[in-house]
């Protein structure tokens, strides 16, 4: 494992800063790894630092998350392919050499858009539990019957009831350290979760990810993700959890081309859970890229 801890990178984009921690290692493969909706880059550190010694590694926080100051407004997000924008653009500020797209969750489709609207490609793509649902999900986005409905959502509904100020970090750790998800997490992660994830406001701490932006998330579907994955034109590699996994259109994903494994025992948040054995998926896989 590499002695170097990553240091802030700021990219500068056309409507605000995007951070992102960078393990740099120069000539080797790059990995750029997205995180989930609601998370941050520093939530995949226990992730990441087992890459870093083979891999230069960027991970940076996405629109509305953790360091990134690029405006985030609930009331006009419609779609995910902001966050491909955004990582488009980032790209083009790094210097040329052969890279992988990697995220879990929100951030695997981001990897999906972003590899669509490419012009120089990646090798491939690593995605962990990525949110692919069935396609008359998507197709309800585009109708009237949605706005009368994505309130209702389970995920919608406990992001908007998510309380958003604590007096400290302490406090924080003592709210969600015991409860489900973050009681099954690996050691640490909760610790760099919240390092990366509040912001300091009038009086106390509150999440860098606002709930509402959160929500906007869940309730933001006017995206094509199979389809992305049938234009990417690069190898899709996907590990798909063994419960509550978001890969909910595993029919869609496999006529794209895409390589499903599954990872029994874990959920949709394993890399909280098990961050060894997805950064050796990660590395087998990128290495492996050449040979699919």
């Amino acid at each position: 494992m590499p002695d170097t801890a990553p240091h802030m990178r700021r990219f500068p984009l056309a409507d605000g800063e995007m951070a992102a921690l960078v393990w740099p290692r120069p000539g080797a493969t790059r990995i750029v790894f997205l995180h989930g909706n609601g998370f941050n880059a520093r939530s995949g550190a226990k992730l990441l630092e087992r890459l870093a010694d083979r891999f230069e590694i960027i991970a940076p926080d996405l629109r509305g998350h953790g360091a990134t100051t690029l405006p985030a407004d609930p009331a006009t997000h419609r779609d995910w392919y902001v966050y491909a924008r955004d990582i488009a653009a980032m790209l083009g500020q790094l210097d040329p050499r052969p890279f992988v797209l990697a995220g879990h969750s929100m951030g695997g489709v981001t990897a999906l858009l972003t590899a669509e609207m490419l012009q120089s490609k990646p090798l491939g793509l690593a995605l962990i539990d990525p949110v692919i649902l069935p396609r008359s999900f998507y197709a309800l986005n585009h109708t009237p019957l949605w706005h009368l409905m994505w309130r209702r959502f389970p995920l919608v509904e406990g992001a908007l009831r998510r309380g958003n100020f604590w007096p400290d970090v302490d406090a924080v750790k003592a709210r969600y350290a015991s409860r489900p998800p973050f009681s099954y997490w690996a050691g640490g992660v909760l610790d760099d979760y919240l390092a990366g994830g509040l912001k300091p406001v009038e009086g106390g701490l509150a999440l860098a990810c606002d709930p509402a932006w959160e929500a906007a998330n869940y309730a933001s579907h006017r995206h094509d993700p199979v389809r992305a994955a049938r234009r990417a034109g690069v190898p899709i590699a996907v590990l798909k959890a063994e419960k509550a996994s978001t890969v909910r259109d595993v029919a869609g994903l496999e006529r794209a081309g895409a390589v499903i494994t599954p990872l029994p025992g874990h959920s949709h948040l394993a890399p909280m859970e098990n961050p060894a054995a997805c950064a050796d998926w990660i590395a087998g896989v990128v290495e492996g890229f050449d040979l699919f």
